[in-house]
């Protein structure tokens, strides 16, 4: 299956980098009988040859790796472990050393809570675990303000919902016929991108914002009256018609910070390439790769780097990206925010 068709079926979910501590797949199991222990360890061993499997197949520098000698090398401290079940453990420990810092193993109860599965999981309400702060504020003249949030949910119900949400605050500040907006995506450490783009999309603008990018195949990433695209694959979109700004000349302050990762570099790069947007303030955390998630046997997810981004005009990024004037990192006061609120009002 050519890559390009894989990703656009397959492939749809991209996630932060910044997890929580690893669980191991059952606690206490040194002290197992000899019959369980080696059923645990077979177990283990299979989920490192899924692991494997995954990685070998889609990893986007796959043609750079020794795989047989990290197989070998990932089998040996798998046994070596007095917890028979380290098997993620193990898996994390291999990306460590190929030096992949974007891909990580998600285990069983996390990524049930990610995927917000109601057939498994007793508490399936909605809460501040699920998105980051969606804020906006007019602050006089033609100018607002307002804020792009993380999102750790893949519910297709929520992620409309956060869309939602953005695109009616946006409307609702766009009352004031704003022209300057200053849109904040310091501390969006990432998750599911497609809700941020459906909800930033009158502020990006439809048509292409984005590609992702491997070797020759390229598939684009774009906004359409309230719809986030994958190629030609609707990822998430508003419950109604995209609202669509006053003003069609607009200038744009992107504020970043080194928490900025993944997902909400992701938003960053979409917003590269588009005529009078300007980045403010420290550079982001450097997870310019896209990421797809794969069900091992055990519920557990591989979450795994498959490709490069590029922004609108087919520009790929490698690491942190840089703002076009570097502020320092906010102390009391938001001086980041009232840095760029000063130089839009001389603009």
């Amino acid at each position: 299956m050519p890559f390009m068709h894989k990703l656009l079926v397959i492939l749809t979910i991209f996630f932060c980098v910044h997890v929580s501590a690893q669980n191991s797949l059952a606690n206490n199991n040194s002290n197992h009988p000899d019959s369980l222990r080696a059923a645990c360890m077979q177990n283990s061993s299979r989920l490192l040859n899924e692991a494997f499997t995954l990685m070998e197949k889609n990893y986007y520098l796959k043609e750079y790796i020794d795989w047989d000698t990290l197989r070998n090398a990932a089998k040996i401290k798998l046994a070596s472990r007095s917890d028979c079940t380290d098997a993620y453990e193990t898996i994390n420990w291999c990306f460590q050393q190929i030096k992949e810092k974007h891909s990580f193993i998600m285990p069983s109860r996390a990524a049930m809570e990610y995927n917000n599965d109601h057939h498994r999981l007793a508490d399936n309400s909605i809460s501040s675990k699920h998105v980051g702060r969606i804020e906006g504020e007019w602050l006089g003249d033609s100018t607002a303000y307002i804020t792009i949030p993380w999102v750790s949910t893949t519910d297709e119900n929520i992620c409309r919902l956060i869309a939602d949400s953005i695109q009616n605050l946006i409307a609702q500040l766009d009352t004031h016929f704003i022209t300057k907006w200053i849109i904040d995506l310091r501390d969006n450490k990432g998750g599911n991108c497609w809700p941020m783009i459906a909800g930033a999309g009158p502020l990006l603008g439809e048509g292409i914002c984005g590609y992702f990018i491997r070797k020759e195949d390229q598939v684009p990433i774009s906004y359409k009256n309230g719809m986030a695209m994958q190629g030609k694959s609707i990822r998430c979109r508003t419950s109604s018609d995209g609202y669509i700004l006053k003003s069609k000349n607009n200038t744009i302050v992107i504020l970043t910070n080194n928490s900025t990762a993944s997902s909400g570099e992701i938003i960053a790069i979409a917003f590269k390439g588009k005529e009078q947007v300007y980045f403010y303030g420290q550079p982001t955390a450097g997870f310019t790769t896209a990421n797809a998630t794969y069900s091992l046997s055990d519920k557990s997810m591989l979450v795994l780097t498959v490709c490069q981004e590029a922004d609108r005009k087919g520009k790929i990024y490698n690491g942190r990206i840089y703002p076009d004037v570097a502020i320092a990192a906010i102390t009391e006061k938001d001086n980041l925010k009232e840095a760029a609120l000063q130089w839009l009002h001389y603009r």
